[in-house]
């Protein structure tokens, strides 16, 4: 099934053709809600320049799920939290291979 009413991802260039969905099952919703749309506290903070059509999706997600506490900056941080936690192996060992180093 091609679902592309909201969450074209084209539109940031980075993904090209169709792209493929399957419904979510509730274990993978209640799984997504746990890990990304929990409020937090971003504390101090650094501007980053990213396309502006995906800062307007992210912004309209945001709005959409409706949690109160629940921002912008809270949800990148907790998708870029992941991204880092579960590609640390491959992200230290490209690192390694570099004249600097940085272990996470």
């Amino acid at each position: 099934m091609v679902h592309t009413k909201f969450c074209d991802l084209r539109t940031c260039n980075k993904v090209s053709g169709e792209v493929c969905t399957d419904t979510p099952d509730k274990e993978k919703v209640s799984a997504y809600t746990e890990d990304f749309l929990t409020p937090a506290d971003v504390g101090a903070r650094k501007g980053i320049f990213v396309p502006r059509e995906l800062v307007n999706k992210l912004l309209k997600l945001v709005k959409l799920y409706d949690i109160e506490g629940l921002t912008v900056g809270a949800y990148v941080t907790s998708i870029l939290v992941k991204h880092l936690c579960e590609n640390r192996d491959i992200i230290n060992e490209l690192t390694a291979e570099g004249e600097k180093t940085v272990i996470l």
